[in-house]
């Protein structure tokens, strides 16, 4: 008998139909969760924006004697403030908008600024955050934090130095650290002189210089972009500069005024009131007292002259610190990044876990006993006890709403996206069985078979059990999905690795599941 050969089934096997169909449900499954996640970014409330002043009361805790705050900012949106009998105080900032973009644990921390006659920080305070209580508390009781902002620049990001965070509340210390650099490198910018020099403009001024010293370079200045917010009868007056490659004022005009005719015309056109600011540098500008030099202003337009002499010195205060700014070298996008990017010793600790991890998931090193609880204890001391980078609802809710704080956390945000990331890629769970700190403790205190401490659960009350993760999981979601300001911190037991500032409930939780891993 001759055997003729079998056909090959050309169906798709019924293994990789289930294969495909797996692939299908778990995408479908991801992309459920991505949605959820986004639901809660649409959800969340968006970081304030405002370009009102500080509260009195956030102004008090620096300046205790503030009385009065000023109606309007200036160009560089400071707010002057004034003791009860109207005396000048001092000058205030906040950090929003800028700080917005800066992220920390939940969201971004705003601070008040009180800013000296040379623009530099005098003194800062946390005015609102969207971080949990317990890491707000900590770092607005921290002064030692606050001085480090001391001496630094508005304007000249240069003048920041290396920031040492709050102990226990890194990312929210680092949010506010960042949202104050962020403000120093706000371009300045005014609403109520918003048009840019004009070509005739410039030629005109330098026209005009030019017949005083023909071959010097000139450079023209508007003051409206540094100070709009001196007001002379009606308003304020904006000028033009003409300015020498040496730093010498060689022509000053008018270019705008919200004072009327015939007073601006009077100052414009009094020759001896001009040559008190005319042929100074610009240094000696940012350092003219007007009241001290005895500046009268011009007869039958007082206080229109009076404004446009007060405008000069802060002006030539500005149009310094846009020259330092321009004589810094140029940074590329590369290195601009790398200084962002918190490279700390915690971080970086957590990075190398990650690595050595993945290095010994390659091996059949991590089937041996010692290694493994070497390990689980290298865990527990690193990113348990020293760095407190442990993933949680609350850290994933927060993130979920207001951005990941990579920049500010690259090591917490590389822990975070493997423990995402792994179950789905290899259908394991490797975050709990190897880099949360809690678990680990957990494997090395639960009782083995056949241990006396070994509780036995009847197996109905263990499907009970089993739902308690899922919806409690669901609880939080719907709790910052509705309420964005809900601290989950306080639904579960990892918080309490930042033992210097973990709340009761954490520590609790903690506590009792530790406790419940001994028997079960």
């Amino acid at each position: 008998m001759i055997e003729l050969p079998v056909l090959a089934d050309v169906r798709t096997p019924k293994a990789t139909r289930n294969s495909y169909a797996g692939i299908v449900v778990h995408g479908c499954r991801v992309a459920i969760v991505v949605a959820l996640m986004l639901m809660l970014r649409q959800s969340s409330r968006s970081p304030s924006a405002s370009t009102t002043a500080p509260s009195l009361a956030a102004i008090q805790t620096l300046l205790p004697e503030a009385a009065t705050i000023g109606a309007r900012a200036d160009a560089a949106r400071i707010w002057k403030v004034a003791k009860r009998d109207g005396d000048a105080l001092g000058r205030v900032a906040r950090t929003m908008p800028e700080a917005a973009s800066v992220r920390g644990y939940r969201g971004p921390t705003e601070a008040v600024l009180v800013i000296g006659p040379d623009h530099e920080i005098e003194s800062a305070s946390l005015l609102e955050s969207f971080d949990t209580a317990e890491h707000v508390q900590v770092v607005r009781e921290d002064s030692q934090f606050f001085q480090q902002f001391r001496g630094w620049k508005l304007n000249d990001p240069a003048t920041a130095t290396e920031v040492d965070a709050v102990t226990g509340a890194t990312l929210t210390s680092l949010a506010l650290a960042g949202g104050v650099l962020a403000r120093l490198g706000a371009t300045q910018g005014s609403l109520v002189f918003p048009e840019s020099l004009t070509s005739d403009e410039v030629d005109s001024i330098k026209l005009r210089a030019q017949s005083q010293s023909p071959s010097s370079t000139l450079r023209v200045f508007r003051t409206g972009v540094f100070t709009d917010d001196i007001v002379g009868y009606q308003g304020p007056t904006e000028l033009r500069l003409a300015v020498t490659d040496d730093n010498r004022v060689l022509a000053i005009e008018i270019r705008g005024s919200f004072d009327n005719e015939p007073y601006v015309d009077y100052v414009r056109t009094d020759k001896y009131f001009w040559s008190l600011f005319q042929g100074k540098t610009i240094d000696e500008l940012a350092r003219f007292d007007p009241v001290t030099a005895g500046v009268e202003g011009v007869s039958g337009a007082t206080m229109t002259s009076q404004a446009v002499a007060a405008t000069l010195p802060q002006a030539a205060l500005g149009i310094q610190v846009q020259w330092h700014r321009e004589r810094q070298p140029a940074e590329s996008g590369l290195s601009r990044l790398a200084r962002q990017v918190n490279a700390s010793p915690p971080e970086l600790a957590t990075v190398a876990i990650l690595v050595a991890l993945a290095l010994l998931m390659k091996t059949e090193l991590r089937r041996h006993r010692v290694v493994r609880v070497v390990w689980l204890l290298t865990v527990i001391g690193v990113l348990g006890a020293w760095t407190g980078n442990l993933v949680s609802m609350s850290l994933l809710g927060g993130w979920a709403m207001g951005g990941v704080a990579w920049k500010i956390a690259p090591g917490l945000a590389a822990l975070t996206l493997v423990s995402i990331m792994w179950p789905p890629l290899t259908k394991s769970n490797v975050y709990c069985s190897h880099l949360c700190p809690h678990g680990a403790i957990q494997q090395l205190i639960r009782p083995r078979h056949p241990s006396r401490r070994l509780l036995r659960i009847d197996p109905r009350v263990q499907r009970w059990l089993k739902l308690i993760p899922p919806l409690t999981l669901v609880a939080g979601y719907l709790a910052i999905r509705f309420r964005p300001a809900t601290d989950l911190a306080a639904w579960e037991p990892f918080h309490a690795y930042l033992y210097p500032i973990a709340g009761a409930a954490t520590i609790a939780i903690a506590i009792t599941s530790l406790a419940i891993a001994t028997r079960v």
